[in-house]
């Protein structure tokens, strides 16, 4: 079966590069700040914050292109972008989970856009559309136009590359004196070698053509960045690969690869998941895809003294969300999971940010989460299992690695008992996402998923892991997946939060 879409919001989340015809690989980064990540924690857990910057290879094959990405203190991982002619350089959140590219214009004035601006008259390709561009995210909003323009990424342009310049933005982004440039001045590449902090400046949406806010606005969808290298044969392949590198690892630490996919960044083989299309509750048949999500059908702890398991009631979708931090999910699961791995007595939910507080040591558990994902649109006895370290899941608060800090937040966080985004979705964010090479591909609509180098993850072909629940654990399922079909067919939006601190 397919996903029955609902009507909902989701309520929050220098690039150095050599590249050949049709390859682009961008770097990731990861950002060490000195600032306090549970005022960042408490700002995301109110929009379902996201995350995102891109890395570098050396080598790049012929037709595939890579950027950095910077990890931005394992809250989100950012891309370098070059917007006009010549390019002006904006670090932008590279989001899955969203399909837009946005960035503050020199018409947003800087109490609200405190960071580097789009200016316009300092690109010889800009064409304004005249059409508005308007996102609410739950406590902020961005309001602005679309225009379009050339856009560069790892080395290879897009030329009128549809975006949204912000003219205006509510609680989305805070000044910090000590980073950024004052607001006026043409941007320049970032250094990715450097381990200076880089605030986030926009987002690349990298979700599908329909999930776009000029579709949700009525307006129709337009392609995306990453779905016009393909439709311009731009790349070599019509797929784009994410390496998010450990938690552990800080500044330009990650990888995006458009057009192919790199085998040095993940151990054994690759596996493939179709993605979950939409269809109206009228026309079944009538599939649309939005979201990069995959079928779910359960999760649970493996290796722990207890090892909590839930079944969905029915079949469900994951969505894998880069823009995310968090994984989120309904209360009684969340605290079951934390209770397992951090043990009853070692953590402590904290009600301004919303996220367990755990001991550090937590990270030195030999407990595992996992996520069971159906092959095929129905449940299946043989899932694909993705199963996550507890080393990867604490995060550390107040230092460099888990084992040098004093406080760390868990990687899982409680969202009350119908904590679902739709008819039975829910996000999937970067904790959990880092465990995995992520190959997305656009031609055939699937993902491919790999253990990720460096983390201790895991993706097998198994049996699923339930088994006849107690009636705790049936209760808990029923809270995790309510069995409710919603009646009308909605657009979708992602919320979108950036901090700087």
């Amino acid at each position: 079966m397919q996903i029955t879409a609902a009507i909902f919001a989701i309520v929050c989340a220098t690039t150095v590069v050599s590249a050949q015809e049709g390859l682009l690989r961008a770097p990731i980064i990861r950002n060490p700040r000195q600032g306090n990540p549970l005022e960042a924690a408490k700002q995301k857990y109110e929009l379902l914050t996201k995350r995102g910057l891109l890395s570098k290879r050396d080598e790049v094959s012929q037709g595939v292109y890579n950027a950095s990405l910077y990890n931005d203190q394992g809250s989100q991982y950012l891309i370098e972008v070059g917007i006009g002619t010549p390019p002006q350089y904006f670090a932008v959140t590279l989001d899955t989970g969203s399909a837009d590219l946005w960035v503050p214009s020199t018409e947003c004035p800087a109490s609200s856009c405190p960071f580097y601006r789009y200016d316009t008259s300092k690109s010889s390709t800009f064409k304004s559309l005249n059409k508005p561009f308007n996102i609410q995210y739950g406590i902020g909003s961005v309001n602005g136009t679309y225009a379009t323009d050339t856009v560069t990424v790892g080395g290879v342009s897009v030329a009128k590359q549809q975006i949204g310049l912000a003219q205006q933005t509510e609680d989305i982004m805070t000044p910090n004196p000590s980073v950024g440039g004052t607001g006026s001045d043409t941007p320049t590449p970032f250094n990715n070698t450097s381990t200076e902090n880089i605030e986030a400046n926009g987002i690349l949406g990298m979700g599908y053509p329909s999930l776009t806010q000029a579709n949700s606005q009525g307006e129709g969808s337009y392609n995306p960045f990453v779905f016009n290298l393909v439709s311009q044969n731009i790349i070599k392949e019509p797929i784009f690969s994410i390496y998010l590198n450990s938690v552990t690892q800080h500044n330009w630490s990650g990888e995006i690869l458009f057009g192919g996919v790199d085998s040095t960044k993940f151990d054994g083989n690759l596996t493939y998941l179709p993605v979950a299309g939409l269809t109206t509750q009228a026309n079944s048949d009538d599939v649309s895809y939005y979201y990069w999500m995959v079928y779910g059908q359960g999760l649970g702890v493996t290796g722990a003294s207890t090892n909590p398991t839930w079944r969905l009631r029915e079949i469900g979708a994951f969505i894998l969300d880069t823009g995310t931090t968090l994984t989120y999910l309904p209360t009684s699961v969340a605290t079951e999971i934390v209770s397992a791995i951090a043990g009853e007595n070692n953590y402590v939910l904290d009600s301004q940010s919303g996220v367990f507080i755990v001991d550090c040591a937590t990270a030195q558990s030999t407990a595992r989460f996992q996520l069971e994902m159906s092959p095929q649109a129905g449940f299946s006895n043989s899932p694909v299992i993705l199963s996550v370290a507890a080393s990867e899941l604490v995060i550390p608060v107040d230092g460099e690695t888990a084992e040098t800090a004093q406080v760390c937040m868990f990687g899982i966080a409680p969202l009350g008992n119908s904590a679902s985004i739709g008819s039975n979705m829910y996000l999937v964010g970067d904790s959990v996402l880092r465990s995995a090479y992520m190959v997305f591909d656009i031609g055939q609509n699937r993902v491919g998923l790999a253990p990720s180098k460096g983390t201790n993850g895991q993706v097998k072909v198994g049996t699923a892991s339930y088994s006849s629940s107690t009636s705790a654990e049936s209760a808990a399922s029923d809270r995790l997946w309510p069995a409710v079909k919603m009646m009308s067919f909605g657009l979708l939006f992602t919320a979108f939060w950036m901090t700087a601190m």
